[in-house]
């Protein structure tokens, strides 16, 4: 038997109902997952298909808004006593999961809430938006359409993706794997972008003062650094000391103090500001702490410099 994908993984999991959306071809996926181009040839071709064909099944499909298909009833193959056990321990197959021989499924279960997620977001990252418009944002999980919403933008679609992203965000935010302080933090910056700066600045007030799925200090972060982007000091000042009084821990809260204290040329205090927040995201995990090295890291060589915020911006326009 060959070195078949290990679908009791999340990540290979979700990457299985990617392939099985985007192939839509059992033969092929069965070879994926047993990693053998010839795998109608192998003695366990029905078992492959078999998966195959229930991954299919489970598979996001975008012309249903990255739901699943209608499940199939399909009966599981039949394994030979003496054949190899499929889960790849080496035994017979009668010294190893015998006693689940009716219910081949022990291998692969309903994909959890939280692989169904990373699958969405796989597939909308890899389909070109002529395949989004075609789909139903009505039958679309909070998931998919910031997914979508991303993509829009990206393709400078601001509206549509400003749109999605309103109606995500007046829903019931029950969605425990969306980062809600995060599309509060791009709604605002993409109103900005189309020219809505006032709306964007009361739709964080409004948060501020009714919070869902977010801490205060967290919408007061994300105040801290609108009107530092909008160059009010003063109530970027405010809006920093409330996130800090919130969290004092969390390093971007310390990286704000510090750009706010480095626009003014304030260069000590800033100086010290940037090297807390850069020894608080030593804390976090290695992808979070590797972005926020990197956010702070460029600002407090220029400070260090004694150079301002804008000098790399400066020196670009004069060229």
């Amino acid at each position: 038997m060959g070195s078949t994908k290990d679908l009791n993984q999340p990540e290979v999991f979700a990457e299985a109902l990617v392939h099985a959306t985007l192939m839509k071809d059992r033969e092929k996926l069965a070879a994926w997952l047993a990693e053998d181009d010839k795998v109608t040839e192998h003695p366990f071709w029905n078992w492959y298909a078999y998966f195959a064909d229930r991954l299919i099944d489970m598979a996001p499909s975008p012309e249903m808004g990255f739901q699943s298909h209608p499940k199939r009833s399909i009966p599981a193959p039949k394994i030979g006593r003496n054949d190899p056990c499929p889960c790849q321990s080496g035994k017979k197959f009668k010294q190893c999961h015998i006693n689940q021989e009716e219910s081949v499924g022990w291998k692969l279960g309903s994909p959890t809430p939280a692989i169904r997620a990373m699958a969405v977001s796989r597939i909308i990252q890899v389909s070109p938006v002529e395949v989004l418009d075609q789909v139903p944002q009505d039958k679309a999980s909070d998931i998919a359409l910031t997914e979508m919403a991303t993509a829009y933008h990206a393709a400078e679609r601001l509206q549509e993706a400003l749109d999605i992203i309103k109606k995500v965000l007046d829903g019931d935010r029950e969605d425990p794997h969306i980062l809600w302080d995060y599309w509060i933090a791009r709604y605002a910056e993409w109103l900005v972008e189309a020219d809505k700066a006032s709306e964007g600045e009361q739709f964080l007030m409004d948060e501020y003062d009714t919070p869902r799925q977010v801490q205060a200090w967290q919408v007061a972060q994300k105040l801290a650094a609108y009107y530092i982007d909008q160059g009010d000091t003063e109530n970027a000042e405010t809006w920093v000391d409330t996130a800090l009084e919130g969290n004092s821990e969390n390093p971007f809260n310390h990286y704000l103090k510090g750009l706010l204290l480095h626009s003014v040329e304030n260069w000590e205090e800033a100086e010290q500001a940037y090297t807390r927040a850069q020894e608080l995201s030593e804390n976090f995990r290695e992808e979070e702490k590797a972005y926020m090295t990197s956010l702070v890291g460029e600002s407090l060589t220029l400070v260090k410099n004694r150079q301002p915020l804008n000098e790399e911006e400066a020196a670009q326009e004069e060229n």
